[in-house]
C-alpha cells in the first residue's frame, strides 16, 4: 500500500544535529515553557541550544568519553530535555529512567546498563543515592536543581561549559543514542538499544504522515522516559521547530488549563486519559439541565452523521474544556475504548490511533488525520514493512515488523535478542493483529495473552474487555485465561472493577451482594453480544483500581494463568 504523506521527509543525522538545525531555522522562537508551582521557565531555542552544548562541554570535561552511558531520571521539565540532547552532543549513550521505579528497579537499570554516571531532579536524588549505595563502581553524580552533598549542580556545569571551547555534535548516526528500558508488564525490563539512525528515521515518518508545523503547540503529560513522548512528544516538535509547554501535573482539571492558557493544538496522550476527559464531560452533562441536556444529546446524534456540523455545535464546550485550539489529538501505548474516540470526535476532537514498541523507536503505523479511523490503528509509516506471521481463518497472527527504526537488540541480552529479531531484520512485536483489505493494521491482543479453549478456539481477551468495558457500571476490567482445578480447563476469567460512583450515585445503600448481583447482570447482558466460547465464565471483583506500569498500562502478569476453584 501506498502511503500518503503531508510533505517531503527531514533528513536523518544524529539527534543533536538535527535539533542544532532547527534551532539555527527558529532562534528566537519558544522552544519550551514550563509554570510550575509559581515559577515559569521559557527557552527559545537559541537559549536551549547552548544550555544543551554547554552541558556537552562540561560532560566533556568531566571525563566522559564517546560510548560512555548516563541515567537520567525525573519529572517533565524543560532540563530533562537539555540534559537527554546534552549527553548525545557530548557522544555518550543516554539511558532513561521511570521516575516512578523503586529503589531495587533503578539499581538494576543503572547496573545492567553500565552506567557510570547520573543526572537526576532533585526530587529523586535520594532515590538514585541509595540505589547506588549497592553498586561496586564510581558514579558521577549531577541534580537539577537543588544539589545534595557528592553531587554537582546541573546548572553551575552549564555556566562553566559556555566558557569551554566548543564541541561538534557526533555525526555517525549508527552509534547508540539510547538505551530504553521496557515499562516491565512481563516481568524484569530489558534494556532496548536505539541507534541515531533509529530514532530519527522515526522522527523523520511523524514528520511526513502527521499534519503539523511550526506554528504548533505540544503538550508534554506522558512520562518523558517513555519512547512514545520521547520521540513523538519531544525530538519531533524539537526538530520541527514547535512550541512544548509543560503540564504542571497530571491532573485533568491543571492540563486543561495549561491547554487553554497557552493555545496548546496537538496533545498526545493514552487511552486512561482521555476515557477522563469523556467521563468529565459526561458528568457535567448530566449536571446540566434538561434542556441543555436535550441540546447536548441532539449534537451527539448529528455527530454520528454529520462531523461539520456537531463541531461547530460543541465549539463552546470545547472552549469550556480547554480545547478549543485543538486540532487533534494522538492516542498510543495501548488501545482506546471505541466509545471515547467516537464521543472525542463528534466533540470535534478527533482522535489519531497509533500503534508501536519501543523496539521501534516507537512508531509502527498510525491513522491520518485526512481519513481517521477509530477501529483500526492505520497504516504503516513510510519505509515500515508489516506483515502478518501464521493468520488464522480471520486473517489474525502475529505481527512482524522491519525498518529503519528497528533496534538493534537487548542489551547484554542476546538469547533474548534472537528470540525476536532476525538475521534479516523481521522483528517479531509478540502482538496480534490483521491487516484489511485497505492496508490498515488492527491489533487483536497479545500472543502471550491468547486464551485457547478446550474446543481449540483462540479468545483475544483484549476484543472481550472492549465489548463488555463499554458497560457503564464497570469502570476497569482484566480478562485473563485462568485454570478451572475441577475440569483442569483454560476457561475465561475476569477481574472486575465496578464504577462505584455510578452504583452509588443510583442506590447510596447498596449492599456488596447486590453490587455482586448489579455486576453478573451487566456482565451477562454484555456477553450477549459475544460468540458463546468469547463469554466470560466467571469474574471476581476489586475495589482499587488494577495495577499498572506509569503509562498506565495493566501489568497483566500478576493476574494469568492462575488456578481458581469453581
Amino acid at each position: 500500500m501506498e502511503v500518503p504523506t503531508v510533505r517531503g521527509p527531514l533528513e536523518v543525522k544524529t539527534l543533536p544535529r538535527m535539533f542544532a538545525r532547527s534551532a539555527q531555522a527558529h532562534p528566537d522562537k519558544v522552544a519550551l515553557l514550563m509554570e510550575r508551582e509559581g515559577t515559569r521557565q521559557e527557552f527559545t531555542y537559541r537559549e536551549l541550544k547552548e544550555r544543551v552544548e554547554s552541558l556537552a562541554r562540561s560532560l566533556r570535561k568531566m571525563g566522559y568519553r564517546a560510548g560512555d552511558k548516563i541515567g537520567l531520571i525525573g519529572e517533565n521539565c524543560p532540563d530533562w530535555e537539555a540534559a537527554y540532547l546534552g549527553i548525545q552532543w557530548a557522544g555518550c549513550i543516554v539511558v532513561p529512567l521511570d521516575r516512578m521505579l523503586k529503589v531495587p528497579e533503578v539499581r538494576h537499570i543503572l547496573r545492567n546498563s553500565d552506567s557510570i554516571g547520573v543526572i537526576a531532579t532533585a526530587d529523586y536524588t535520594d532515590t538514585v543515592e541509595e540505589a547506588l549505595s549497592e553498586i561496586d563502581r564510581k558514579f558521577k553524580r549531577v541534580a537539577i536543581g537543588h544539589t545534595p552533598k557528592g553531587w554537582l549542580s546541573f546548572e553551575s556545569l552549564i555556566t562553566e561549559g559556555s566558557e569551554l571551547e566548543p564541541i561538534e555534535p557526533p555525526e555517525e548516526i549508527e552509534k547508540l543514542a539510547a538505551i530504553l528500558y521496557t515499562s516491565g508488564t512481563t516481568g524484569q525490563a530489558k534494556g532496548v538499544m536505539l541507534t541515531h539512525a533509529n530514532i530519527a528515521s522515526n522522527v523523520c515518518a511523524a514528520y511526513q504522515v502527521l499534519d503539523f508545523g511550526e506554528e504548533d503547540t505540544f503538550i508534554s503529560i506522558l512520562p518523558l522516559h517513555h519512547s512514545f513522548e520521547a520521540t513523538c512528544g519531544f525530538l519531533t516538535p524539537l526538530c520541527c521547530g514547535c512550541k512544548i509547554v509543560f503540564s504542571p501535573s497530571l491532573k485533568s482539571k491543571e492540563i486543561l488549563e495549561t491547554m487553554a492558557n497557552h493555545s496548546v493544538t496537538l496533545m498526545l496522550g493514552v487511552p486512561l486519559l482521555y476515557e477522563k476527559i469523556v467521563e468529565g464531560v459526561q458528568r457535567n452533562v448530566r449536571d446540566a439541565s434538561a434542556f441543555k441536556r436535550f441540546i447536548f444529546h441532539a449534537g451527539m446524534n448529528i455527530g454520528k452523521i454529520a462531523k461539520g456540523i456537531s463541531k461547530a455545535m460543541f465549539k463552546s464546550v470545547r472552549k469550556a474544556m480547554g480545547m478549543d485550539k485543538v486540532r487533534y489529538l494522538v492516542s498510543g501505548a495501548a488501545a482506546l475504548a471505541p466509545w471515547a474516540s467516537s464521543f472525542m470526535e463528534r466533540l470535534g476532537l478527533p482522535v489519531l490511533q497509533g500503534y508501536g514498541l519501543t523496539e521501534t523507536s516507537p512508531i509502527v503505523s498510525v491513522n491520518r488525520l485526512a481519513n481517521p479511523d477509530n477501529v483500526s490503528v492505520g497504516p504503516p509509516v513510510p519505509s515500515f514493512d508489516v506483515k502478518i506471521d501464521n493468520p488464522d481463518e480471520n486473517g489474525n497472527g502475529e505481527i512482524v515488523v522491519r525498518g529503519p527504526s528497528v533496534m538493534q537488540g537487548y542489551y547484554k541480552n542476546p538469547k533474548v535478542t534472537s528470540d525476536v529479531l532476525s538475521s534479516d531484520g523481521w522483528l517479531r512485536t509478540g502482538d496480534l493483529g490483521r491487516l484489511d483489505e485497505r492496508g490498515m493494521l488492527h491489533i487483536t491482543g497479545r500472543a502471550k495473552n491468547l486464551i485457547v479453549t478446550a474446543a481449540g478456539k483462540n479468545v483475544y481477551p483484549e476484543e472481550v474487555e472492549a465489548v463488555v468495558g463499554q458497560n457503564p457500571y464497570i469502570q476497569e476490567i482484566l480478562v485473563v485465561g485462568q485454570l478451572n482445578e475441577a475440569t483442569g480447563r483454560e476457561e475465561v476469567h475476569a477481574i472486575i472493577v465496578p464504577n462505584y460512583e455510578l452504583i452509588d450515585a443510583e442506590k447510596p445503600e447498596i449492599s456488596e451482594r447486590e453490587i455482586e448481583d448489579c455486576m453478573r447482570e451487566q456482565v451477562k447482558k454484555e456477553c450477549a453480544k459475544l460468540a458463546d466460547y468469547k463469554r466470560i465464565k466467571h469474574f471476581e471483583l476489586r475495589e482499587e483500581e488494577l495495577p499498572k506500569t506509569t503509562t498506565r498500562k495493566v501489568k497483566r502478569y500478576l493476574f494469568a494463568k492462575k488456578p481458581v476453584r469453581v
